[in-house]
């Protein structure tokens, strides 16, 4: 390793074992919670790191994890500023005041909460397939994610709601496709022609940057029987820590789909199929909700069908305005992709299909990944841009 200059160790002298010194070059447009992922051979894996920072305050101690898969130590850069370039020094110990997310396996949901000096809970991912009393067995879901709650624990989303039963808090299926002949709708589980089976959780991890987990579904063409496999997809979803100030509760949802059939699905032009989101059981028709897109829209039915690298989407509660940002990755299909707005519901989408057909051939596969911030209050468009900014552009990281 390179020595340090003298003013470093100044400024840094309480601090022991200066392992590395991470730079993150000035960006050309504002940054927030960029996800740093660091691989270095200098580094010893079983060692617990944190990332010292100088602020005008003093030394701040950012928490960093390993991430055993990956083979890489991560952390959180909250927000870089125009023009500012960012050093940090790797050193073995822990944050004044511990923080982790954890991600825990219920009877039939994965639990994440941020657990500090007071646990919080972020959302639940519904693992094993449920029916609500009096619904149609069709109807059965799981794999999807709800509750959702903003960091003051403000509940954003809802799940078999009475006008419509086949949405879910965050889930994700194909509406209009084509496949040997018949026409599987995986949305509309009511027309008894296609559904999605939660495949059960593999993997569940806790740390003091992230936790999260991987999850296995299968859409299934039932239009005859036995109904016919067709994609096999995997979901792996990291929710990181913000901290007792957190302004947000941010995650990521990353989906890779592969066709397992011998013959191709195609995903025909359609307003609906992908990635949707149902809000609040009691944002209804005269809710008074609020919409925003990159491209500054704010009218619910002007903002419908338009492209755009993320939007915002929210209403009233207790007083307050609450809501969720979705932020879609540009090496997603036709991304940037088009929104769905309902025009009466509390239920929005991202459809890629909306830009024309898409052939997914037998053994092809791909990923889609997209980020979600989740806050109380007024949505500002420069702050969510700096929160794409932070996902679709990750730090290039120098390591001496």
């Amino acid at each position: 390793m390179s020595s340090r200059l003298p003013s470093t160790l100044l400024l840094f002298g309480a601090i022991q074992s200066l392992a590395a010194t991470f730079t993150i070059p000035a960006p050309s447009q504002p940054k927030a919670n960029q996800v740093v992922e660091v691989s270095d051979a200098s580094l010893d894996r079983s060692l617990s790191y944190v990332i010292a920072t100088q602020t005008t305050q003093g030394v701040n101690l950012l928490p960093a994890q390993w991430d055993g898969k990956k083979e890489k130590l991560s952390f959180i850069l909250p927000y870089q500023d125009t023009g500012k370039a960012f050093t940090g020094f790797a050193t073995i110990g822990k944050p004044k005041l511990p923080i982790e997310v954890q991600a825990l396996r219920g009877k039939d949901a994965i639990e994440v909460s941020e657990v500090g000096e007071a646990s919080r809970p972020i959302f639940k991912y519904q693992d094993s397939e449920i029916l609500p009393a009096g619904v149609k067995e069709l109807y059965r879901r799981g794999g999807f994610i709800h509750p959702i709650y903003t960091p003051e624990q403000t509940l954003v989303s809802d799940s078999f709601p009475t006008d419509h039963l086949h949405h879910h808090g965050i889930w994700m299926a194909w509406s209009k496709t084509s496949f040997q002949g018949r026409k599987p709708d995986f949305w509309n589980v009511h027309e008894n022609t296609g559904r999605v089976a939660a495949l059960g959780v593999d993997r569940v991890w806790s740390g003091p940057v992230e936790g999260g987990f991987t999850a296995k579904l299968r859409s299934l063409d039932t239009g005859v029987q036995p109904a016919v496999p067709v994609l096999d997809e995997a979901w792996t979803v990291r929710c990181y820590a913000g901290g007792p100030q957190a302004r947000a509760n941010v995650f990521d949802v990353e989906t890779t789909q592969k066709n397992i059939a011998t013959d191709p699905l195609e995903l025909t032009k359609h307003i609906y199929g992908g990635l949707g989101f149902r809000g609040r059981a009691d944002w209804d028709a005269k809710a008074k909700l609020r919409f925003l897109t990159s491209e500054g829209l704010t009218d619910r039915k002007k903002g419908d069908g338009q492209r755009a690298r993320w939007f915002y989407f929210g209403g009233p509660a207790d007083g307050k305005t609450v809501g969720v940002a979705i932020l879609c990755h540009p090496d997603n299909l036709n991304a940037p992709q088009a929104t769905r707005f309902n025009p009466t519901m509390p239920f929005v989408a991202y459809t890629p299909a909306h830009a024309g057909n898409t052939r997914i051939a037998p053994g092809e596969s791909f990923t889609q990944k997209f980020r979600f911030v989740v806050f109380t209050g007024e949505p500002d468009p420069l702050l969510l841009e700096s929160y794409w900014q932070g996902f679709a552009g990750p730090a290039s990281v120098t390591v001496k």
